[in-house]
């Protein structure tokens, strides 16, 4: 029997979705537990009650004590086999909390993004990367979510001996996806005022947090350009940034415009399980990010049959084969996005699904996420080094 224990700051998001989808291991030899911030997290996990615990925590230095002294007194009472830290924050004050433990537990870290990757001044970049190099002598392996982010590592001088490579997967739920469009539904419900999908057009559907990340503000002035009476847009998701931003005075001004546009609908959040139905009504997925780690939205989508319409940043374009699963476009080339929106047909993006499900199937499940991660665990090298 393995005992990991998963140390996390706020699971919420990606790295819960990740989370979520560890715990789905059916390996009988493997017995996880998940210790937790117990302010901003998830509070429904698949493990049994008394495997999930929580330590006093909201982010900044005061914090940062409390939050050391109880991970190391869990891992006391643990006595894990490995300690999986999960994010910058996490990784940093629990990798710290470890030293001078004895014995100590196998050191896994997952920054799930790094942070001198995040555009931000190229001082604070260094001081992120000095940071990561320092705490990585106390580490015995790191997992990168794509070969963008190992890139990136091993150019700050992160050890390659430590470094795997291991793409995020997503868990198969018992149904068929959506390939025919008599299976697309032809309207759903979004705070109760029906949403329509009308045959015809071409939908787009656009899943995130609106901020400067996500490139919501990018697809907008790019949508509301064009003058295609068959091009819709359904934005699922809400602001959650800084409302006195130079950059988020801009989206809403965006916003502004948008809203009164009647090609484009604004859904806000949905819950998870409702997500196969959006997917499956409408075209494609667009994601113009500025950075992206991974990209489990892209990776949901093909799981659904459908493709994505990525921008050239971070590592979106290992994850979309052009013409294929997909295109690509770039946000250098202002005028790409732009013209992708004039050109692109109906008929081109239904081609594309069958191709899109079958790249799921066979680079990004969770099957192949668990047994990369098996290895890990034992302290083995693993196909996706």
């Amino acid at each position: 029997m393995t005992r990991v224990l998963h140390i996390a700051e706020y699971a919420k998001g990606g790295v819960a979705t990740y989370l979520h989808t560890l715990f789905q291991d059916p390996n009988p030899a493997l017995e996880q537990h998940l210790l937790v911030a117990d302010h901003h997290s998830d509070t429904a996990w698949e493990l049994p009650a008394g495997r999930v615990h929580t330590y006093p925590y909201t982010r900044g230095l005061a914090s940062i004590p409390r939050a050391m002294a109880a991970i190391r007194r869990t891992v006391r009472e643990l006595r894990p086999d490995v300690c999986y830290f999960h994010s910058s924050w996490a990784g940093a004050y629990g990798r710290l909390a470890m030293l001078g433990l004895s014995p100590r537990p196998h050191l896994l870290y997952n920054a799930h993004g790094w942070a001198f990757l995040r555009d931000t001044a190229a001082w604070k970049q260094d001081i992120y990367a000095c940071i990561e190099r320092m705490l990585a002598w106390e580490t015995d392996a790191i997992i990168d979510v794509s070969d963008y982010e190992q890139r990136a590592a091993l150019a700050r001088g992160i050890s390659a001996e430590k470094l795997h490579r291991i793409y995020s997967g997503i868990p198969e739920d018992g149904r068929a996806p959506a390939l025919e469009a008599a299976m697309q539904p032809k309207s759903l419900e979004a705070d109760g005022k029906a949403v329509t999908f009308p045959p015809e057009a071409l939908k787009l559907l656009f899943i995130g947090r609106w901020d400067p990340q996500k490139g919501l503000d990018l697809l907008l002035e790019a949508f509301l350009q064009t003058k295609r009476e068959d091009l819709r847009l359904y934005i699922l998701g809400a602001g959650v940034v800084d409302q006195h931003s130079r950059e988020t005075e801009h989206l809403h001004a965006l916003l502004a415009r948008a809203k009164k546009d009647s090609r484009i609908t604004f859904v806000g959040w949905v819950e998870h399980a409702e997500l196969p139905a959006w997917y499956a009504a409408c075209d494609a997925v667009i994601m113009p990010s500025r950075w992206e780690a991974f990209g489990l939205v892209a990776v949901e989508a093909m799981k659904h049959g459908r493709p994505v319409l990525v921008s050239d940043r971070g590592a979106l374009p290992e994850l979309v084969c052009e013409g294929e699963t997909g295109k690509v476009f770039s946000l250098d080339a202002q005028q790409q996005l732009s013209e992708l929106l004039e050109t692109v047909g109906k008929d081109e993006l239904c081609a594309m699904r069958k191709s899109a499900r079958k790249a799921y199937g066979e680079r990004f499940t969770a099957d192949g996420l668990w047994r990369a991660m098996a290895a890990v665990y034992r302290g083995e090298a693993n196909e996706c080094k």
